[in-house]
């Protein structure tokens, strides 16, 4: 239950609310109280009769209670008192209910607040996390934790705060009653408690490992669904649908004896407390009748009936409590699994540096990288000056550690070892936030948001400019196409940016980058989704874009980078060739080699 400490931590934020919630359930407690024992009277009045017994008082408080009480009746008679009673049941009825309506109503805010709280804490910690994490976790699996898992301790732990709150103050107030009433009857129902409590936990702690079981299994399942909606061409155009239905159907059976086990010990629960009241009430039913029987106790007939009743109230607080219980250790096992996500180790966690960085004024500096990832070496010692307003294009084989590089410089990792200059600061010493919104990446893969394309042109822009939107649109050649569609720029790109081609989606992407007027601009692989006709359009509006930036290209297609200042062929990690288009090819070593290739091919 240590991973509790992340609600109560919410909690903190609702502690006048938790407070008039606390106070309206003790007072509606009370008035529940006198409401039950109400019965006391009516028993007095019906079957108390002339009875010598009832009139003549004890020390202990249900006889002085007992004697005011027939004192009255002598007065204003059975009828009057009969109706005087039912005057004040009606009347307690309506402030215990109006409380208990008050107490809900404060505990809504509580509820959905720690519940808003809760998700917007774990999205907050998912965008912290650094970008290892989300290549070495499984999509499915982190989806069902952040859906599945986080609503499962919403509507277990989360909706037994009522539960929490509510029921013990009932059992205490309720318990007082009973030992004034008499304690050694409640002392001897006191013996069976532990036992209850014993046997409630096991059964709990049992619950929570199937749960935490049934989670697992549900994220497998959710991971093969992940990948199977993802790869769908590839699966039929391999003909494996086949395969794919068969470790479905294996993942879908382990869920269901999971689940299956998790419910049977759920459903055990309620009856397994209801055998253990009913249980209690019936031994409490035999000793406290001898007792009354006897005439040894001060206890009357009509009080111990009136015990019964308290005592018979006690159990559904403790039922609830008990059940409550239940799904708090199953929810518990939900929140266990969102938090071991997060505490998943991968690489070293990135600090953030104090410098703000506003604009690049002299170039950048890979001094001596190296970086390894799983004990391969993908950088070795790699050193290389990017000048303010130079175009430098990294080429070279799949795996060279180009696109590595780019990482590194938008900073979604740190070199294991050497540094990364910007303006002679080390990139680490630099505020990462300022940094990036220098920063107009385009990936290889063009991602795109649900919405329209000018929200993504315009991405995170409150208030978009007009003018540089249609601007970024026109270099990018994104006008081409949306200058046919009825919306324009407004048109939707549906999700993924499925609605537009491959081609198109680059489109998008290189105007998004081109709209922050960036200093720094980063192509990795921009154009590759491009057909010829389009490559030697954006080509163009490229060459015009990097006028007076800084631009890192990383490209396969040798044909995009002749222009580049400086072209460095890299192979495992390292340098091999740098220099013009021009002065390589003179060389005629592996890039002349590389040109030489692709033009034949």
């Amino acid at each position: 239950m240590s991973r509790l400490k992340v609600l109560f931590q919410l909690l903190k934020n609702y502690k006048w609310n938790i407070l008039a919630n606390a106070l309206l359930n003790l007072f509606g407690s009370i008035l529940s109280l006198f409401t039950f024992l109400s019965v006391v009277p009516f028993l007095r009045i019906l079957f108390g009769g002339d009875s010598e017994e009832l009139s003549v008082p004890t020390a202990d408080l249900p006889g002085r209670i007992g004697g005011w009480f027939d004192s009255y009746l002598a007065v204003v008679g059975a009828s009057h008192a009969l109706v005087a009673i039912c005057c004040v049941v009606v009347i307690l009825a309506i402030l215990k209910n109006m409380t208990t309506y008050l107490a809900m109503y404060s505990l809504a805010t509580i509820r959905t607040g720690v519940s808003r709280d809760l998700k917007n804490n774990t999205y907050g910690r998912l965008l912290g996390k650094q970008m290892n994490w989300f290549s070495d976790s499984r999509k499915g699996d982190v989806m069902s934790r952040l859906t599945l898992d986080l609503n499962e301790v919403e509507v277990s732990v989360v909706g037994s705060i009522e539960v929490m709150f509510k029921s013990p103050l009932m059992i205490l107030i309720s318990f007082g009653a009973l030992l004034a009433l008499s304690w050694e009857l409640t002392l001897f129902a006191m013996l069976f408690l532990p036992i209850s409590g014993i046997i409630i936990s096991r059964v709990a702690k049992k619950l929570k490992k199937s749960a935490q079981r049934g989670k697992e299994e549900l994220g497998s399942l959710s991971n093969i669904l992940e990948e199977t909606l993802s790869g769908m061409k590839i699966i039929k155009a391999f003909g494996a649908s086949k395969d794919f239905k068969e470790r479905y159907e294996v993942r879908n059976q382990e869920h269901f004896f999971a689940m299956r086990k998790m419910f049977q010990r759920e459903y055990m629960s309620s009856p397994l407390s209801e055998v253990i009241s009913l249980t209690v009430m019936a031994i409490l039913l035999g000793y406290g009748g001898t007792i009354v029987l006897s005439g040894e106790s001060g206890l009357t007939g009509d009080w111990f009936i009136g015990y019964l009743v308290v005592f018979s109230q006690i159990i559904p607080p403790a039922r609830a409590l008990s059940d409550g219980w239940f799904r708090v250790s199953k929810g518990v096992a939900s929140l266990d699994r969102i938090e071991e996500m997060f505490e998943i180790d991968v690489g070293q966690t990135l600090t953030n540096g104090s410098n703000e960085f506003k604009e690049l004024i002299s170039g950048i500096s890979f001094e001596n990288l190296s970086y390894s990832y799983e004990e391969t070496k993908v950088l070795d010692t790699f050193s290389l000056d990017i000048k303010k307003g130079e175009v430098v294009a990294l080429v070279g084989a799949s795996g060279s550690g180009k696109t590595t590089l780019s990482n590194l410089l938008v900073r979604f990792d740190d070199p294991c070892e050497g540094a990364i200059k910007i303006d002679g600061v080390d990139l680490i010493d630099l505020e990462i936030n300022s940094w990036r919104s220098n920063l107009g990446v385009v990936t290889q893969d063009a991602i795109l948001f649900n919405g329209s394309i000018a929200s993504n042109i315009a991405l995170c822009d409150a208030n978009p400019d007009s003018p540089r939107l249609q601007e970024a649109a026109k270099s990018a050649n994104v006008l081409e196409f949306t200058n046919q569609l009825p919306r324009g720029l407004l048109s939707e790109v549906g999700d993924g940016g499925r609605k537009l081609s491959g081609g198109q989606r680059q489109r998008v992407a290189l105007a998004r980058a081109l709209y922050r007027d960036p200093s720094v601009l980063i192509l990795d692989e921009a154009t590759s989704a491009l057909d010829a006709a389009s490559e030697h359009a954006i080509q163009q509006a490229l060459d015009a874009a990097m006028q007076d930036r800084t631009v890192l290209v990383i490209a396969h297609r040798l044909s995009t980078v002749r222009k580049a200042d400086k072209i460095v062929l890299l192979d495992a990690g390292k340098i091999v060739e740098s220099g013009s288009h021009d002065e390589l090819m003179a060389l005629n070593g592996s890039y002349a080699k590389l040109v030489e290739l692709q033009s034949f091919a």
